[in-house]
């Protein structure tokens, strides 16, 4: 099972981006074969907010395009989604009592429970270096590949 970040679907839907080829070309790789990639709602709820962050892109969507957006990749895309689940607190709770972890990666670490406890086997996104010390998937970077 694969799985993708909020970054990846962040430049691959803005041509704008210096990122938009690599990380579209996983985007149209995933939307090729869909039944081998899952990804968590905590992602399309991220891409939501960025894709109106007039911080984030020089032309925001609207409410209604960003929904329409985060929409077709949640419900048309062919891909399963995910969502954290309380029984998996219990791993949060060893990641956050260690002296290495930082508060700030807090929702890094509940998407990678999430998509560890759903049979993610390859994630990709930009920040690699968030996810690769938790050991639980392959992380590629397809923006530095």
């Amino acid at each position: 099972m694969k799985s993708l970040d909020t970054t990846i679907l962040l430049y691959g839907t803005n041509q704008d981006c210096a990122e938009f080829v690599p990380a579209n070309g996983v985007i149209e790789d995933a939307l090729g074969k869909p039944e081998v990639w899952i990804v968590a709602d905590q992602v399309y709820f991220e891409l939501y907010r960025l894709l109106q962050n007039k911080i984030v892109l020089e032309n925001p969507l609207t409410s209604l395009e960003a929904f329409e957006t985060v929409s077709f990749f949640r419900n048309k895309s062919g891909w399963m989604h995910c969502c954290y689940e309380t029984p998996f607190w219990s791993d949060a709770e060893e990641w956050m009592k260690k002296d290495i972890f930082s508060g700030k990666n807090v929702f890094d670490l509940k998407l990678a429970i999430t998509l560890k406890n759903n049979g993610v086997q390859t994630f990709y996104t930009r920040n690699a270096k968030d996810f690769e010390h938790l050991n639980y998937f392959s992380v590629i970077n397809p923006i530095n590949a």
